[in-house]
């Protein structure tokens, strides 16, 4: 699942999420079974708009929530032995 992060020119913030090439609304819900299913989210597409500061607070987030899968996914397995 890959999240795309839009800034309009009054500076209003939009997230959608891709899903097989096609731009849907975000979704929390959504987010979380997609989460599930492929246990990771891809490197977010940012448009233009952005300032460095929040490109980094983005980039940092998506790489959070990977971190904590990988985290969830490697007591699942310790536990499961």
């Amino acid at each position: 699942m890959k999240l795309v992060f839009k800034k309009d020119k009054e500076h209003r913030i939009s997230v959608f999420h891709d899903v097989d090439g096609k731009q849907r609304d975000f979704s929390y819900v959504d987010m979380i079974k997609a989460l599930i299913e492929s246990r990771k989210l891809e490197e977010p597409d940012i448009s233009e708009g952005f300032t460095q500061a929040e490109i980094k607070s983005i980039k940092s987030m998506v790489t959070g929530i990977n971190k904590q899968i990988s985290a969830i996914d490697g007591a699942d397995m310790t536990q499961g032995s």
